[in-house]
């Protein structure tokens, strides 16, 4: 008889048992913890019903106590309270003063006779204040109506989420109550509930307070009801009313807002945050030359069927690593989750050191090569060499010794007569040999390259203290046209790879010795061989020029190793060190070149004979030889920047001749700008003019202290020498050591925060040269237009930011930071004459010297001395949902600025409220009205706050009388008063606070309109009678920006179910305007989509 053959399981089926058995179990217990559970219920239910008929029981004979209390009170007249510790009279405890004495006689009967199960109290639900229809009888009560067999657990989770399965078992201990652990709900006082016949037998404690009195053994205080009081009722005077009126019927909008064709708006800053379409992947991408920015198609949908959450656009739900590892449908329970054991092990070699042996064949021209022929072990990181495997065996000691670590490198080597040779270099001498074969070779040299890897690692992972490296930094390291980005640190003769910069372990590393570092310019034929996926990565300008700060590293027979830097400056210190590194003693480059790199191998110690050489001292006549190598061209420029640096030094500036040296420095740090080559020739004359030969060198500090701030040497040694001249002249005393200590500060703040982009401005140049920029921390100053038509005056230096002077000029004058407020600051535009945006990024000496080149431009010459930039601080964003956080200040710059709006006609107004608004402007602006308005008044207040076009058609002479009669309703108001009632009216308008710019629609024969940014969506309005004719939410826009030279604007829409097959679900809507306004608007929207997700986080 053949036994059953039993069927092998395959480890997949394996798996999915063990997983099966784990959810089983899983359930299985689950199940039993809600059978405990329920039954834990089932015993509280049975202890509330007991209770209850407790509580039934005491109020029953709560008549009786109130009989004896009204025939108390009519005899004695009074309520006898005793103020005993065992008495509750606090309003949260519940109890009645009816039952008080009853309970307290009552009780210890009442506790003997209860179990201990059956005497815990009860929590009692809050009941409905709608009176009973029912009439209480003596065997009913009004708690017991709709009180619920079942309470409230007592513990719940803050946002009333399901309780945690972990968790139920915590809740046994809190349903076991003490005996004196009463709790009850508040009840309502009988005064809250006057009127209720329901509670017309219950006095509650709290309305009793016993008093001493030395007369009357008892005193009946009863406290009358407090009530609230009433809240001030703002009765506006007659004229308040009729211009509130006049609002309400000329700032209303035909068409809502809220009511627009484009669905799913909302003006709450939740909605508007979370509905941005920037938060899509592809709303991040670049805006390109047309400056578009486009959103995901999808956001559309998504917006809908997604929850939104306040932190982002959908709520996602993490998955956890269970459920992403696993290949199949089952599920892992939370209680079988485990540890994953794919647990990667350390990066630290084994001490395990390699061991390795076999014969080679040192190279040589001897003939005899037999004797040259070794036997080599590699055993505890050491190479011995030895006669034959015969004389190890003896125990004879070898003929030599190479330890590893001081092998530098290992390479195969091509050379005639030598197949298979590879070359070893130590420290002091380098070492050719020759195996068997090539398989032979290949193994040796990958061997000792390996152990010698090990070593150094084992060598940095075993040290106590951090590895004291010359000069760190992030780098791209490319090699056989693969790239990788890393941290690097140079440790002595090593180049260390890390990947973090907090790690300890590299991993990689390149020896230096013997390398040769040279400055890579790349060229058109000299690309990396990169492999096919990064050659296909765009060639954008800024990858460019990253590529041309590129150093290569070329070892003997060894690819060349190519690293990456951010800029110039990086380079040139780098080249430095690696140079040092790899033992390139060489000194090469113009004597000057040769003297600072002499000084920078001794340290340059301020008494060093060095500082004394003729190169540094000798300044008798013009220069005739550059101080930098220059070849072709260059060195022409280069020595007409050298003899004009001379000459404005060596001629005294004058005060009636000063603009002669104002404008030659701006053309010698302008044309360093321009060419980067120069700069390290302007710095070695200025460190040469400036070591104290020439009679005029406090000109020359002066010019350095204007080319700090510009840009600094690119050369590393060059850098180092102009600090070493800063601190050597910082310990003299005298002028010329206050301002080394002025441009010591300078250097230091353009380090950390970086250089210009443009040259010196008038105003900037002019400051240093005609005064002391030492007396004061900023030098310069400008004032600042506020929307009052008031000046502010900011000071600033050669490297302050825009961002940096808003946010001064923010705390100065009392107004929230600019995200939040919405402010910004503009400058005028020499050719448009209009404002521009100052971005915060940008440095103000850069904005006022592109100003003064646009000014020039126009003007066709030379700038007068009192044609100056003005800038102008006003708002930008207006968010609606933090209105109720404005400052004073915010509040007037709103009134000023609305001001404008309404003499623009920006504003739907009538005359009769036009009139209005301008009488509240004038108490504003000159408090009371006088007997007569005089004709300055009344021209300054027509044309600062009356509608241009109402004023062209009004008749002066009535205008004037009703104006004055509407001004002298306003006596005795206050100026908060005015702001107040003027943004009350103006704020009824829906669009209040939007950036309005006129356009032409390009669909309408070209109907002028207005675009108006809000907080939430563009809106395209009427402009003439200023009706919504579209609005575009922000989470409907799929790009905007340029398109030949019109401003488009692309929304998603929804199709309904009967529409064409090929009806796409983008509409475009094209606006004609000038190129400027395109991008000054295109750039506003993309500000206002970037922050409005931003201002709701920070604004919570």
């Amino acid at each position: 008889m053949e036994s059953p053959t039993t069927t092998a399981r395959s480890p997949e089926d394996e798996i999915i048992f063990e997983k099966s058995a784990k959810v089983k179990q899983w359930v299985k217990n689950r199940m039993k913890e809600l059978e405990d559970q329920n039954e834990r219920l089932r015993l509280q239910n049975l202890r509330c019903t007991t209770q209850l008929q407790m509580l039934r029981s005491f109020t029953e004979k709560s008549k009786q106590l109130k009989a004896e209390m009204a025939m108390s009170r009519s005899i004695t007249g009074t309520l006898p309270v005793m103020r005993d510790n065992e008495n509750r009279t606090s309003d949260d405890s519940g109890l009645t003063s009816d039952d008080t004495s009853e309970r307290r006689l009552l009780g210890t009967s009442a506790i003997e006779s209860t179990p201990r199960q059956q005497r815990k109290p009860v929590r009692l639900r809050k009941e409905s204040s709608e009176p009973d229809k029912g009439s209480s009888t003596s065997d009913s009560s009004p708690w017991e109506e709709k009180a619920k067999p079942i309470p409230v657990p007592r513990k719940l989770t803050g946002n009333n989420n399901f309780i945690e399965r972990d968790s139920l078992n915590s809740y046994a201990d809190d349903y076991e109550f003490d005996v004196e652990d009463e709790i009850f709900e508040e009840i309502a006082s009988p005064a809250d509930k006057e009127g209720n016949h329901k509670y017309s037998g219950y006095v509650n404690l709290s309305d009793f307070v016993a008093i001493r009195d030395d007369k009357n053994i008892y005193t009946d205080i009863v406290k009358p009801p407090v009530e609230r009081p009433a809240l001030p009722e703002h009765k506006p005077k007659a004229w308040e009313s009729r211009l509130l009126h006049l609002a309400a019927e000329c700032l209303s909008v035909s068409d809502c807002v809220a009511e627009c064709d484009v669905p799913c708006t909302s003006a709450s800053p939740n909605h508007s945050a979370n509905n941005l379409g920037t938060d899509s992947p592809s709303s991040r991408r670049s805006c390109g030359s047309k400056l578009s920015v486009r959103s995901s198609p999808r956001a559309l949908s998504l917006a809908c069927s997604s929850p939104i959450t306040p932190e982002g656009l959908y709520a996602v739900r993490d998955v956890p690593n269970s459920e992403k590892r696993s290949d199949d449908g089952y599920y892992t329970p939370p209680d079988a989750s485990r540890l994953s054991g794919d647990i990667r092990t350390s990066l630290i070699p084994s001490f395990d050191t390699m061991e390795k042996s076999g014969y080679w064949n040192q190279m040589s021209d001897s003939r005899l090569k037999s004797l040259k022929r070794r036997y080599v072990v590699l055993k505890n990181n050491q190479l011995s060499f030895y006669r034959t495997a015969k004389h190890l065996s003896k125990g004879e000691d070898p003929l030599m010794k190479i330890a590893v670590a001081d092998i530098v490198s290992v390479a195969k080597i091509s050379q005639q007569g030598s197949t298979y040779a590879f070359q070893a270099v130590t420290q002091s001498a380098k070492y050719q040999f020759m195996t068997d074969s090539e398989r032979t070779t290949h193994e040796w040299v990958t061997t000792l390259n390996t152990v010698i890897k090990g070593s150094t690692i084992r060598d940095l992972a075993t040290r106590c203290a951090p590895v004291e490296a010359s000069i760190s930094g992030w780098m791209t390291k490319v090699r056989c046209g693969h790239s990788k980005r890393v941290y690097a640190s140079l440790v002595r003769q090593k180049l260390m790879f890390f990947k973090n910069s907090e790690d300890t372990v590299p991993c990689g590393f390149t020896q230096l010795k013997g390398a040769r570092i040279m400055d890579k310019q790349k060229t058109s034929s000299d690309e990396y061989s990169g492999s096919s996926d990064e050659q296909n990565i765009d060639k954008s300008p800024q990858m460019q020029k990253k590529d041309t700060y590129s150093l290569s590293i070329e070892m003997a027979n060894e690819d060349p190793l190519y690293i990456v830097l951010r800029s110039s400056e990086e380079k040139e210190k780098w080249l430095y060190f690696l140079r040092a590194a790899s033992g390139d003693a060489t000194l090469c480059g113009s004597p000057f070149a040769i003297l600072v790199q002499r000084m920078l191998a001794e340290g340059g110690a301020p008494d060093s004979p060095l500082w004394k050489d003729l190169l540094l001292t000798s300044c008798d006549d013009t220069p005739k030889e550059t101080l930098m190598d220059f070849e072709g061209p260059d060195k022409k420029k280069a020595l007409e920047i050298a003899k004009a640096t001379y000459l404005f030094v060596s001629v005294l500036m004058r005060p009636i001749a000063a603009q002669y040296h104002i404008d030659l420095a701006q053309n010698i740090l302008s044309t360093a700008m321009q060419h980067e080559f120069l700069r390290n020739e302007v710095y070695a004359q200025l460190i040469k003019l400036t070591s104290g030969s020439m009679p005029f060198s406090i000109q020359g500090w002066k010019l350095l202290a204007m080319a700090i701030p510009l840009f600094v040497p690119t050369q590393y040694s060059l850098l180092w020498l102009l600090k070493k001249h800063i601190a050597r002249w910082c310990m003299k005393s005298g002028d010329e050591s206050n301002m080394a200590e002025y441009c010591q500060c300078a250097l230091e703040r353009v380090l950390r925060v970086g250089g210009r982009e443009a040259g010196p401005s008038r105003l900037e140049t002019t400051s240093v040269l005609t005064r002391d920029p030492t007396t004061t921390k900023f030098p310069h100053s400008i004032s600042v237009r506020l929307p009052n038509a008031q000046y502010q005056v900011v000071e600033f230096d050669g490297s302050t930011e825009i961002g940096q002077c808003l946010s001064s000029l923010c705390l100065k004058l009392g107004i929230r930071p600019a995200l939040l407020s919405g402010y910004a600051l503009y400058i005028d535009d020499p050719t448009t004459k209009g404002l521009q945006l100052l971005k915060g990024k940008q440095k103000l000496c850069d904005c006022l010297y592109e100003w003064e080149v646009r000014q020039r431009d126009v003007l066709r010459g030379r700038i007068s001395a009192d044609c100056t930039a003005t800038l102008s601080l006003r708002m930008r964003h207006y968010w609606r949902h933090l209105i109720c956080n404005e400052t004073a200040m915010e509040k007037s710059f709103l009134v000023w600025r609305m001001a404008e709006e309404l003499v623009l006609g920006r504003i739907p107004t009538s005359p009769q409220l036009a009139e209005q608004l301008a009488a509240l402007y004038a108490q504003l602006s000159y408090g009371d009205a006088p007997a007569q308005i005089t004709d300055e008044q009344f021209a300054f207040i027509t044309k600062q706050f009356y509608p241009a076009k109402m004023l062209d058609v009004a008749c002066l002479k009535s205008l004037r009388s009703s104006l004055h009669s509407s001004w002298n309703e306003l006596c005795g108001m206050s100026e908060g008063e005015a702001i107040r009632v003027i943004l009350q009216v103006l704020r009824q308008w829906p669009l209040f606070g939007c950036h309005l710019q006129a356009a032409g629609m390009r669909t309408s024969n070209e109907r002028k309109v207005f675009l108006a940014l809000s907080d939430t969506a563009v809106h395209v309005i009427d402009h003439r009678h200023f009706d919504v004719i579209r609005s575009f939410p922000y989470n409907r826009l799929a790009s905007f920006g340029g398109f030949h030279n019109d401003f488009m604007l692309t929304a998603e829409r929804m199709l309904l179910p009967e529409s064409h097959p090929e009806e796409t679900c983008r509409e475009r809507v094209t606006f004609s305007m000038e190129k400027h306004e395109v991008e000054q608007l295109t750039l506003h929207l993309a500000e206002y989509i970037r922050c409005q997700k931003l201002v709701w986080k920070v604004s919570k």
